[in-house]
């Protein structure tokens, strides 16, 4: 089954092992009217819950009515990354939603075998992955203000005071609600051990913060979706991969298919490492003095932060510095 998501409806495109489509719909984007829609496909075809493959491509919020659905009702749901399905499209000529659906069917059973299927995420998950999501609004938004209200005190102070006068109040709301959430994720830490260990396990490690941490537990499910480090290495887009082809061989590259999010929050960390005192920031000065691309080395140092969360995940013991390349910088 093949589902294109829109705001405010879906496309959906059934195809059996043949590629032939035998059914096509298009409902409602609600839990209500997609349940519907399932029990009564099912009914209509003759088949059986674990006989059906749902896929559906990336589509942030708007996907959520489908997860809750196939999670509650027991199917079987592949959400894979819109780019993948758009380039293994064996026919790109004409566009519309209800092709979108027959496509991403189409691709759900030619790479069956390398079908990653959803998971729900628990009820603690979902609601810390919630509190930081609105954190992160509310902290842009008290970030963009402070900035604009800091340019006009700089070049314009008659737009700085009616600023001040309006925004002011604003802020500190903002503030203040920030810090309430920050209290609500300790009171929910409080009730999830295995969560509130790993934060206490990840921010031993230079360079990972609290906010890393927590972050890194949203999308990891705690550490449970990836068995490797490369594997989460991968799916954060800074494992480089081979680029040849012929008697070229070029420079190794990252690949484009990552998430964004973390691969953000590694670079953040990556520098935050390198301004302390530790094996990290020796490793940075050395590989740069041997004349080393600063991003290269930037990119390891990111590969090292992801194996060294799986150690001590793994380990369940902190993190224990090697100070020996420290104190030879030290001493150099």
């Amino acid at each position: 089954m093949g589902v294109d998501i829109s705001k405010e409806k879906v496309d959906i495109a059934i195809i059996d092992s043949n590629y032939d489509v035998i059914h096509e719909k298009t409902v409602k984007n609600n839990p209500e009217t997609l349940l519907s829609f399932m029990k009564s496909v099912l009914r209509k075809l003759k088949i059986e819950k674990q006989e059906i493959l749902v896929c559906c491509e990336e589509t942030g919020i708007y996907k959520r009515p489908l997860q809750q659905v196939c999670s509650k009702w027991g199917l079987a749901l592949w959400v894979e990354i819109a780019l993948k399905i758009k380039r293994a499209s064996t026919s790109l000529r004409g566009k519309s939603d209800k092709q979108d659906a027959v496509r991403i069917a189409e691709y759900a059973l030619r790479y069956l075998d390398r079908m990653n299927l959803y998971i729900e995420p628990s009820q603690a998950q979902n609601r810390l992955q919630s509190l930081l999501n609105v954190r992160e609004s509310l902290l842009n938004e008290a970030t963009r203000m402070n900035q604009r209200m800091k340019e006009s005190k700089r070049f314009d102070k008659d737009v700085f005071n009616i600023q001040n006068a309006y925004c002011k109040e604003v802020l500190e709301i903002l503030k203040n609600q920030i810090t309430k959430i920050e209290r609500d994720i300790d009171v929910l830490l409080s009730q999830q051990p295995a969560m509130k260990q790993t934060v206490e396990l990840l921010s031993t490690i230079p360079g990972v913060g609290r906010q890393t941490a927590l972050q890194f537990i949203v999308y990891t499910r705690n550490f449970s979706l990836f068995q490797t480090a490369k594997q989460l290495a991968c799916y954060a887009g800074i494992a480089p991969f081979l680029n040849e082809s012929g008697g070229q061989i070029k420079k190794a590259r990252v690949s484009q298919f990552a998430n964004k999010k973390l691969k953000k929050l590694l670079h953040l960390a990556a520098m935050a490492s390198i301004r302390v005192e530790s094996d990290l920031k020796s490793y940075f000065i050395r590989k740069v003095q041997e004349g080393k691309n600063k991003l290269l080395v930037l990119n390891n140092i990111r590969n090292k932060l992801v194996k060294r969360m799986f150690a001590v995940i793994k380990r369940q013991s902190e993190y224990i510095s090697n100070n020996f390349e420290t104190n030879i910088c030290t001493l150099t």
